[in-house]
């Protein structure tokens, strides 16, 4: 039976690649999470846990971009690569992305 190996550089952009979807998917339950404590508050504590709501998600949606982004651009030492793992880092570029803008298009057609 064969198995499947990777090159080290290509291990490590499997990675980051899943530490970016895994943080673009960590976006709902905090939302969820912040949604129930904003509507169990009331009058003026509303307020305060909109501004932290706001600062924490535009703090996230920044890291997350760049996580993808850093994804998306990343660049691999093309001669020792082989034709699978050309697929491989073809299919896995653009994943985040694409995580990305189906958790931010989700959020924002719930929230």
């Amino acid at each position: 039976m064969k198995a499947l190996t990777l090159l080290d550089e290509m291990s490590q952009f499997h990675w980051s690649m899943l530490k970016s979807v895994l943080l673009i998917l960590g976006m709902l339950p905090v939302a969820q999470g912040v949604l129930s404590v904003w509507q169990s508050t009331e009058g003026s504590s509303q307020i305060v846990v909109g501004f932290f709501a706001i600062s924490l998600f535009s703090t996230w949606a920044v890291l997350s971009f760049w996580s993808a982004l850093k994804a998306t651009v990343l660049t691999l030492d093309q001669v020792q690569i082989t034709a699978l793992e050309q697929k491989v880092v073809m299919f896995y570029r653009y994943t985040p992305m694409l995580f990305l803008a189906g958790m931010v298009s989700y959020l924002v057609s719930q929230i």
